[in-house]
Formats: C-alpha cells, sequence, structure tokens
C-alpha cells in the first residue's frame, strides 16, 4: 500500500498534488451552492442576486473537474490559471458584499479564499523535479 501511494505521489508531483487539494475545495464549494444549508443566509441571498446558484455551483464544478484532470499532466497552467481566478473572483465578491452592507462577517470568505488564492498562485511557481529524480532521505542537519 505504501508502494503504490508514493508511486502516486511520485507520478502526480507537487504541483498536481495541489491541484487535487484544489479541486476538493472546488467540488465541495460546488456541493454547497448545490445544495445550500442556508438558502436564507446573508451571502446565499447576495450570491443569488447576481446569479443562479446553480450556475455559480457549474463554475466552481467545472474548476474543480479541470484541475482534478489536469492535476495528472505536466501542462497544468490553465488548471491553476482557472483554480486562481474563482479564487480570487470569490474574493472580490466577498469585499463588494462586505463594501454594499449586504454580509456580515464577510472578511472571512475574502481572508480564506484570497488565502486558497495566494497559495494556489505560490504552488504554480514552483517546478518539478526532472524525471527520474528520486528523492533524498531527509537527514538532520550536522552540529
Amino acid at each position: 500500500m505504501r508502494r503504490a501511494a508514493e508511486g502516486l505521489r511520485r507520478r502526480v508531483g507537487h504541483r498536481g498534488a495541489t491541484l487535487l487539494f484544489l479541486a476538493l475545495v472546488d467540488f465541495v464549494y460546488c456541493y454547497r451552492l448545490l445544495y445550500p444549508s442556508d438558502s436564507n443566509g446573508q451571502w446565499i441571498q447576495f450570491l443569488a442576486r447576481i446569479l443562479p446558484l446553480w450556475v455559480w455551483a457549474v463554475l466552481w464544478g467545472g474548476v474543480g473537474l479541470l484541475c482534478l484532470l489536469r492535476s495528472w499532466r505536466r501542462r497544468d497552467s490553465a488548471a491553476f490559471a482557472f483554480a486562481i481566478g474563482i479564487k480570487v473572483l470569490w474574493a472580490l465578491l466577498s469585499l463588494t458584499s462586505g463594501l454594499t452592507g449586504a454580509v456580515d462577517q464577510w472578511y472571512v470568505n475574502a481572508v480564506i479564499f484570497a488565502g486558497f488564492a495566494a497559495f494556489a498562485g505560490n504552488t504554480a511557481t514552483w517546478p518539478e523535479p526532472p524525471r527520474g529524480w528520486k528523492e533524498r532521505a531527509w537527514t538532520p542537519p550536522s552540529s
């Protein structure tokens, strides 16, 4: 089992693992928009005034699917661009909802999604190690 997990990790790489994580976030948010538990909540009402919730859900699900499919590929720039873009959009929508007074505690969404966008943007700049490169075992620094 451990051998299979290590092989999978090498196949996906650091960038791919980040895309898999972002895909999970996107799919969970897609589900939240399709089946909101707080349909009378300020944030959901704010979003529904802009576009129907199912449209928002399709956007999040589409980005999640793109991240999932590109996590296995070397050419993953589009997945990172869309993952960053939708999270920046969400942070800006949160900021807008706060500036218009439509949503209390808007800053929570804004900070969380801006943070996810920054995380994705940072990871998108990392190069993957060359094929065939094996990680060295960590050794403690000598004193």
